[in-house]
């Protein structure tokens, strides 16, 4: 077996940065059966294995890659991907990238856990690593019992939700949201399909095949119209010039961006502004 070799090993480097958030610090974790968790931004070096852990581990990857040697394989595990190890299997990770950002579980070996994660696949594709990086850190910085708990739910409400077997059928349409997602939170990027590709895993056709199927669009359409209803918001319900809305939406050119939004909404950005304040 591939993994049989695996032996403790902890090599992180100094420019590593890893947050850790147990039970001392956040009582209620105990009451989800989670012993210790984490936000980690791993970076220069970092390769960590266990050869027989005592506890179930959940890393969420949030952004770069990690390679991941296991008994079942090798498996390289990427921008919004779960990957588990059950307690008492030795597994191996090393940065491959130069940057990795995880959110991490540390589970108790109990049966509610071991029902849990029988049916999980080893790697999966996950929506929810953003969610969880956020909220964490939120957790991590609040000293308050009663505003905790709101945290400790959504927090709750996201791990079952990851570990939804349902959810994970449908990988295409999973990756698909990932992609709008991350272009939701960077219209300012200079996206191009070849991005869009990179980041769901896929071919620039059948990426465009995928886009046509769920919205009717193509990836490049599909961005405009995003592109077009954060200007709308931003027009409606800010004092922002329009050049910077241009600029937000990812127009360097506001002609451009004017062009692109009357075409659009069939009103040009500064008479939309005009007509929404006079609502």
């Amino acid at each position: 077996m591939i993994g049989c070799d695996i032996e403790e090993i902890l090599e992180i480097s100094p420019e590593c940065d890893e947050r850790f958030i147990d039970q001392q610090a956040v009582p209620e974790l105990a009451e989800l059966n989670i012993g210790v968790s984490g936000v980690s931004t791993l970076q220069d070096y970092y390769k960590v294995g266990r050869k027989s852990p005592m506890h179930h581990a959940l890393l969420f990857s949030v952004a770069g890659e990690i390679e991941v040697t296991t008994e079942q394989g090798v498996y390289k595990v990427g921008h919004g991907q779960l990957i588990y190890f059950p307690a008492g299997k030795p597994f191996l990770m090393q940065l491959k990238t130069t940057q990795w950002r995880k959110v991490w579980f540390e589970l108790d070996d109990i049966p509610k856990w071991r029902k849990r994660l029988a049916e999980q696949p080893l790697v999966v594709d996950c929506r929810q690593t953003h969610q969880l990086y956020h909220l964490l850190s939120l957790l991590y910085y609040e000293k308050s019992a009663e505003l905790r708990q709101p945290l400790i739910k959504q927090l709750n409400g996201y791990i079952k939700q990851s570990l939804n077997v349902k959810q994970h059928i449908n990988v295409e349409e999973q990756r698909l949201n990932q992609v709008i997602d991350q272009m939701e939170a960077k219209l300012h990027f200079p996206w191009t399909v070849d991005d869009m590709a990179k980041l769901a895993k896929y071919s620039a056709p059948h990426l465009h095949r995928l886009f046509q199927q769920q919205f009717a669009r193509s990836p490049l359409q599909q961005l405009i119209e995003m592109r077009m209803q954060r200007a709308k918001y931003l027009l409606a319900n800010t004092n922002w010039s329009i050049e910077q809305i241009a600029e937000q939406v990812g127009y360097a050119d506001v002609f451009n961006f004017a062009k692109r939004f009357k075409k659009s909404v069939d009103l040009a950005p500064g008479q939309y502004r005009k007509s929404k304040k006079n609502e």
